[in-house]
């Protein structure tokens, strides 16, 4: 019948200690909770993208399979599993004591003492170390959208060079077929003293000429097929279709619009800025961790019979609740804990101001880079490229109207080749150069006519 008492005593202790807890322990706070993760449905790459390469399509099931992106997101959602933990009371402690000689009282021997202790930091600890963790859950966050941006970016810009040297590959296989065609005649002509040797080795030169650019444009072609299937998490063996070509539309914004966009949405400012707001978290913890802690314990005794028959309080168990509080003595250890705090606070200060002025130059770099593939594509278009097709028209011409020479028949194509391929290399480089913008900027420019 005592150890059922003492066992009942021990309930009581225990169950009025977590009362207590409960009401002391802080309230998950709102917003920090763990997505739910649904399986995501396999996308049948091979079947998706044997015939056509859409860019949007492209987009979306890379950042479906990509481990990167799983890695930020597991990431993301274990910084979110350390909520719970750090604005939790620390474990509370239960202990048993068995009396090797039981100690004789008036009102009987004692033979087991159990205790219950509880520590409790200074208030408003916990709340604020849960304060450091949600700026975290929130850096993870946009760590998460950091990762899915690059990801996009290294897919365009692979989708942009493969897009040109499809073209490339096409344009210069019918170059090929033409200049073949005119090796044919001139070789003729030679034969029948109607042009000149110059002529056949100027044809010969300049096919060979193109069949080595033949195979170099097919080599880079498939170094960018392998590098799309690895983002897209495929074998490379995969086969990919013809790319679809994206619409050229120059951007109509100015550098200053832009800068103004890039320091307000550009990640790492937000992460940078997010850091500030954690280490300023970090300071209030590192000031209230100075403070004195509570403890509370709860302990009782089993108490055999007295020996004494009829003693007044014979055999109850005597029942004890006692508190006590660290006392933060050593002021050196505490204010260095402060200052640690208060230092990492101007480190992330100093290293968003270093990241803005990092933003600003490679801003200007690559908006000069822009700007200049845009001129390029404006001067092949416009001028150069029509000046090209009206001198091959001249030259074919002449060229028919007698047995002259095709030396200048075959550079007039040659040059309106190499125009064409230009004017092609200046819209990949535009695209290209644009998404590295949006990369800088932190996302798609907004090139409304009025940006706040």
């Amino acid at each position: 019948m005592r150890g059922i008492s003492l066992l009942y005593q021990m309930a009581v202790v225990v169950i009025w200690s977590m009362m207590v807890l409960n009401v002391l322990v802080p309230k998950e706070a709102d917003g920090i909770t763990q997505e739910a993760s649904t399986p995501e449905q396999a996308t049948d790459v091979a079947t998706l993208f044997a015939e056509t390469l859409e860019l949007p399509n492209l987009i979306r099931v890379a950042v479906e399979r990509s481990p990167k992106v799983s890695a930020a997101k597991a990431r993301w959602q274990a910084t979110i599993e350390q909520y719970p933990q750090v604005t939790a009371l620390p474990d509370p402690m239960f202990m048993y004591g068995y009396y090797m000689r039981s100690v004789e009282t008036r009102v009987g021997p004692q033979r087991h003492r159990v205790s219950f202790s509880q520590t409790f930091p200074y208030p408003g600890t916990l709340d604020a170390a849960g304060e450091v963790v949600k700026k975290a859950i929130e850096i993870e966050r946009v760590k998460h959208e950091q990762v899915i941006r690059d990801l996009i970016v290294e897919l365009k810009l692979s989708y942009h060079e493969l897009a040109y040297l499809q073209r490339a590959v096409e344009l210069t296989r019918q170059n090929h077929e033409l200049v073949a065609s005119i090796l044919t005649i001139a070789t003729s002509r030679y034969a029948e003293g109607k042009a000149v040797l110059n002529d056949v080795l100027k044809a010969q030169s300049q096919l060979a000429q193109l069949e080595y650019d033949l195979i170099l444009l097919e080599e880079l072609q498939r170094v960018e097929h392998a590098n799309i299937t690895g983002i897209l998490s495929v074998p490379s063996s995969t086969t990919l279709g013809a790319t679809v070509p994206v619409d050229y539309e120059p951007l109509d914004i100015p550098l200053t619009d832009v800068e103004k966009q890039a320091l307000s949405k550009r990640q790492e400012l937000r992460i940078a800025g997010l850091s500030i707001e954690k280490a300023s978290e970090g300071v209030a913890l590192a000031e209230l961790r100075t403070k004195p802690m509570l403890k509370l314990d709860l302990m009782t005794i089993e108490t055999g019979e007295a020996l004494m028959p009829d003693a007044p309080g014979s055999g109850k168990n005597p029942f004890t609740i006692g508190f006590g509080v660290t006392i933060p003595w050593s002021g050196l250890k505490n204010d260095s804990k402060i200052r640690e705090a208060q230092k990492n606070r101007e480190v992330v200060k100093a290293n968003k101001h270093s990241l803005e002025d990092a933003t600003r130059v490679a801003l200007r770099k690559v908006y000069f880079r822009l700007e200049n593939a845009r001129r390029l594509v404006e001067l092949y278009e416009t001028t150069l490229i029509p000046q090209a097709g009206a001198a091959i028209e001249v030259a074919e011409t002449w060229h028919q109207e007698g047995p002259k020479s095709i030396t200048g028949f075959l550079e007039t194509q040659s040059i309106w080749l190499n125009f064409n391929l230009a004017r092609m290399r200046a819209i990949a480089d535009y695209q290209q150069n644009l998404a590295r913008l949006e990369q800088l900027v932190g996302g798609k420019i907004d090139d409304s006519d009025t940006v706040q």
